[in-house]
């Protein structure tokens, strides 16, 4: 009897004590991937100056941490490309690049526009343009088509700043072609230079796809030089310049 007194008390006593369960909690670890957005860009339209120092152009977008995209038109001695910029960012390098001095021209890229500067490219019959100096040298571009409409841009030492349009007479534009077929363009020199002479402004005259830069003025076929004057002279009665 007192065994089975004893065999009651140790079973009440057992189903009184509450029994742990050792619960076994599996920690997730989730690993946290941040996905970050690429960057919004934007892409503009840029027109070489200087075809001959593409890879200087080139060299500027790139190193200013832009995207140089592709070449889109590349014959005429003119050059469009097509870049990359970060999209909030894309009116600072829109004034940046036009202030570079690498380029004729920088401006969003559309399909209307980039058709107009092809187009310009292909109907241009020349183009006459003026670098900058250390000093106060006019600062202009200029092209003519084969019919002698004018588009003269100002760019800075000049009269008049900004696009300004005209058309040469028949007289004019005959005497001009005349000039320009006294010699063969194409047998010019590409660069009438010397390095060690500082503080210069170039000249660069394109026609029939051969762009010549003139920077000294010594050793200058007579043709070429009188191309030069007669273009300029046309743009000084103009007073565009003094």
């Amino acid at each position: 009897m007192k065994y089975l007194y004893l065999s009651i008390f140790l079973l009440a006593l057992n189903c009184s004590t509450p029994k742990k369960e050792l619960e076994k909690t599996e920690e997730t670890k989730t690993e946290v991937i941040e996905i970050k957005e690429e960057p919004k860009v934007k892409e503009l339209i840029v027109v070489l100056k200087n075809i001959a120092a593409s890879e200087d152009a080139k060299s500027l977008i790139t190193n200013s941490g832009l995207q140089w995209s592709e070449v889109v038109y590349d014959k005429n001695s003119t050059q469009i490309a097509v870049i990359k910029v970060p999209e909030d960012k894309s009116d600072f390098w829109l004034e940046r690049l036009n202030k570079s001095g690498e380029f004729k021209t920088v401006t969003n890229n559309t399909k209307e526009t980039l058709t107009e500067l092809i187009k310009k490219a292909e109907t241009t019959f020349l183009s006459f343009r003026k670098t900058q100096c250390l000093g106060d040298c006019p600062i202009y571009d200029v092209n003519i088509d084969e019919d002698g409409n004018v588009v003269y841009k100002g760019l800075k030492f000049v009269t008049e700043i900004g696009e300004k349009k005209f058309k040469l007479t028949e007289e004019e534009l005959t005497s001009l072609k005349e000039k320009l077929g006294k010699n063969n363009f194409s047998e010019y020199q590409q660069s009438y230079d010397d390095p060690k002479i500082m503080d210069l402004p170039s000249t660069f005259i394109t026609y029939k796809g051969k762009q010549v830069q003139i920077r000294l003025w010594k050793g200058i076929p007579k043709e070429l030089i009188d191309v030069h004057e007669y273009v300029e002279g046309i743009l000084l009665d103009k007073k565009f310049f003094q």
